[in-house]
């Protein structure tokens, strides 16, 4: 089984990396917190009302529109390095055999708790799209003005004979490009605090899946630290797990 032992050997120094880089890791979230998401929600609605009024209703939200993208890739970053300790861990499985199972029920335990967080993150991951379908519903709610181009092509061609030239053909093509704007209506007060509020639930949503991410992560390291004998050689070093050299 060469080839298992050599996937059991990447994975754990997969694993060995992630582990050695793990406050590493804790500090980037703890910076993309402390860079975009200090204020309070007062604090942010008001500087949302500010930016729309400045930019126009239909203009993006500088602030979500880099913190959006970060908060996506930290959590990404974190379900995968869940996913390669879970895989390194199921790989340390002595084989089944009765008595001495202390040390598995510790792997289970420990993955159990990695697993049912990575499908928290995950699913957190596929809510975040939703956030732009939302806001554009709710821009268009607005009534504003609205411009549409269109451009069409005509073709015609005749043939004349019998000329001093001789025969000949021509072809003539026209083009007409129009241009229409709606006047849109008026702004519904509502509707534009719509927008804002629903930026401001974004951001805090944001920031409380980076609070998660962080403190669940160093949970998971501090798990996997203080039971590194048990996962990785669950039955003792004479047994049949697989050691990792961790910290």
């Amino acid at each position: 089984m060469k080839t298992i032992k050599a996937f059991r050997t990447r994975t754990a120094k997969s694993a060995d990396s992630i582990l050695d880089d793990g406050m590493k890791t804790v500090t980037q979230i703890d910076d993309a917190l402390n860079a975009h998401f200090t204020k309070t929600p007062s604090e942010m609605e008001a500087a949302f009302k500010e930016e729309l009024e400045k930019n126009g209703l239909d203009s993006a939200n500088v602030h979500l529109s880099a913190s959006l993208p970060l908060t996506r890739h930290l959590l990404a970053l974190g379900v995968s390095h869940l996913r390669t300790l879970e895989s390194h861990i199921a790989l340390s499985h002595p084989q089944m055999e009765d008595g001495n199972n202390f040390g598995v029920t510790v792997q289970m335990t420990v993955t159990k708790f990695m697993s049912e967080t990575r499908e928290r993150w995950t699913k957190i991951l596929e809510k975040l799209p939703g956030y732009y379908g939302a806001r554009a519903d709710a821009v268009d709610k607005l009534g504003l003005p609205k411009t549409s181009a269109s451009e069409s092509k005509t073709e015609s061609a005749s043939r004349s004979t019998g000329g001093k030239d001789g025969d000949a053909s021509t072809t003539e093509t026209k083009t007409i490009k129009e241009e229409k704007t709606s006047n849109g209506c008026a702004v519904d007060v509502h509707r534009a605090t719509h927008v804002v509020a629903l930026d401001v639930q974004t951001y805090l949503e944001l920031g409380d899946a980076l609070v998660d991410l962080r403190d669940t992560y160093a949970t998971v390291l501090d798990n996997v630290e203080k039971n590194k004998e048990k996962l990785t050689a669950p039955k003792g070093s004479g047994g049949s797990g697989h050691s990792m050299g961790m910290y």
